[in-house]
């Protein structure tokens, strides 16, 4: 496999969970929509940035992913929401090609905040209420490149371990989504 073909293979490796995914999310229409949105995503992020807190970064990477916990916890209380209890995460990160799968969907993320900050933005929301995350990853969404060049960049990577890690956050995703759907339905 090439290298500028890896972005694509993971793609199409991850295509099922996706998609799965993003039809679960919805469009969130209304501020309770909105409200069950932010408690899955505070859920997820805050296990996955837990997670990331503690990975030995490559020495050679200058690029992190964007942390959004924070921003989520002020969101959530914004919406009075109760602090995110993160889900019990079993993403394996402890390779170089399993650390870039896990990446890809949370930088990947960035792409879609742009659309997802106009909806938010006809709901009322915006970076200084209710929306901040959206805001820090919409702005966030020029990260993405810089985490292409480390994509293309790895040494010895493999797809089969960057694969599962992904699909692996996708399912942690729909275990958030699933969970807060139970308690904001």
């Amino acid at each position: 496999m090439s290298i500028s073909e890896r972005r694509f293979e993971l793609r199409n490796r991850t295509r099922e969970g996706h998609q799965r995914l993003d039809a679960a999310v919805g469009t969130f229409a209304t501020r309770m929509e909105y409200r069950r949105y932010v408690a899955f995503l505070s859920s997820f992020r805050a296990a996955m940035d837990l997670m990331l807190r503690d990975v030995s970064w490559p020495r050679d990477w200058k690029w992190q992913p964007t942390s959004v916990s924070e921003a989520l916890s002020k969101d959530a209380a914004d919406l009075d929401l109760e602090p995110a209890s993160p889900e019990k995460a079993s993403v394996k990160l402890g390779d170089e090609s399993s650390l870039l799968g896990a990446l890809y969907v949370l930088e990947g993320s960035t792409l879609g905040a742009r659309v997802l900050k106009s909806r938010a933005a006809a709901l009322g929301l915006d970076d200084a209420f209710g929306a901040r995350h959206l805001a820090l990853m919409a702005n966030a969404a020029s990260q993405w490149q810089s985490f292409l060049s480390l994509l293309d960049d790895a040494q010895d990577f493999d797809i089969d371990h960057a694969a599962q890690s992904a699909n692996a956050v996708f399912e942690l995703a729909m275990r958030c989504l699933d969970r807060e759907t139970a308690v904001y339905s």
